[in-house]
């Protein structure tokens, strides 16, 4: 596989856990959306650009997967926090179960397990 296929796999890849890993960071505890774009950002997998999250966020409040509320700020302007909802509490233990089981069916195919 060339470098330029490669990249755009991984692309398509991040694109495709970003909905997964932003639930994974508001089911612990509500965030504001520069504080999940950082948190992100820890990881090269998931980096993203602040502007590039608030699409994602607008989309999943229309789905009901993350709710927000307004908190005042002392350092500035209020903050939009986002925190989980039960319907995206159930899609993200749903989707990290078909996750597991796909790594974990890829991993098996890797060790041989097709072999008889």
């Amino acid at each position: 596989m060339t470098s330029k296929n490669m990249d755009k796999w991984i692309i398509q890849l991040r694109k495709g856990t970003f909905e997964l890993a932003i639930l994974s960071l508001v089911s612990s505890r509500s965030m504001y959306g520069y504080e999940i774009s950082s948190a992100l950002k820890k990881s090269p997998i998931f980096f993203i650009s602040e502007g590039a999250i608030y699409p994602i966020l607008k989309r999943m409040t229309e789905k009901n997967w993350i709710e927000f509320y307004w908190v005042d700020s002392m350092e500035g302007p209020r903050r939009k926090y986002y925190q989980i909802t039960e319907e995206g509490r159930l899609l993200l233990t749903e989707r990290m179960a078909k996750y597991k089981e796909i790594y974990d069916a890829l991993t098996l195919l890797g060790e041989g397990a097709t072999d008889e």
